[in-house]
């Protein structure tokens, strides 16, 4: 395993009050959103501090974050930043127009990340398991660490083909302005998007962009599309096959 240079930043995206007209969504009571996005932050706040030591906490729906920082623990490890950033965008552009107009904005906002930090987005509703294994395996240095899928005959059976998955993946800071901004209102799949920006960038020698974990992600909570439990027997088959596809045929992007 790598050695840290220092500790990560873990960003968490919100929408705890998501819009009605916001195209496919299930799970919309912000209760039960508000309890999702508390037991992950809990979670997070856990990870051992010296691989993960600062929180960001981006919400873009006006929601009284109160709860949230109630449920911190009284003395933490951690330095935990909140930020609210602008609502005010049409639902019918999707939740990755949303989520990436967040980070666009928040990471201006920022008062703890710095250029050269190293960053693990997470859909701020789910646990990653093994998120301190993640990191921890990860490169000593990139400017994008992520996973690409790029499956020929199967296609979308397993899931988004010629895709970044953007449930986490990581990048230095820096990256994220040369990469990523400004990108949210071209497309509305911005995971198909996002695998043509870094496909291509696999190609420039000055890019470091590492397509693949090492590991895979494990993966606790419900999707927002489905409402689906990513703990269910058949997500965990489909996460079994691309465990075993990683140590076996590292180059099947699966």
């Amino acid at each position: 395993m790598s050695k840290l240079k220092k500790p990560n930043v873990i960003l968490m995206s919100a929408t705890i009050t998501p819009s009605k007209d916001m195209p496919g969504s299930t799970r919309m009571d912000p209760a039960i959103r508000m309890n999702d996005y508390i037991e992950a932050l809990k979670y997070y706040e856990s990870v051992a501090p010296d691989v993960v030591d600062r929180i960001v906490f981006l919400e873009n729906s006006d929601t009284d974050l109160a709860p949230l920082k109630n449920a911190l623990q009284r003395k933490s490890y951690k330095n935990v930043e909140f930020i609210s950033v602008s609502s005010d965008y049409p639902p019918s552009k999707g939740k990755g127009y949303g989520e990436f107009r967040m980070f666009d904005e928040g990471l201006l906002a920022s008062e703890v990340i710095g250029m050269d930090d190293h960053i693990w987005k997470v859909t701020g509703r789910l646990k990653i398991l093994n998120i301190e294994q993640l990191i921890l395996s990860a490169p000593a240095d990139y400017e994008v660490y992520c996973d690409l899928r790029d499956v020929p005959l199967i296609g979308e059976s397993l899931g988004g083909n010629l895709w970044m998955e953007l449930r986490t993946f990581a990048f230095r800071r820096d990256a994220y302005d040369r990469y990523f901004r400004g990108e949210f209102s071209k497309s509305f799949v911005l995971e198909k998007t996002f695998f043509e920006i870094m496909k291509n960038e696999l190609n420039n020698p000055g890019a470091q962009i590492v397509p693949r974990f090492r590991v895979q992600p494990i993966i606790d909570g419900y999707s927002g599309y489905s409402n689906a439990n990513y703990r269910s027997t058949s997500y965990k088959a489909k996460e079994k096959l691309r465990m075993i596809a990683r140590k076996v045929a590292p180059g099947l992007w699966l």
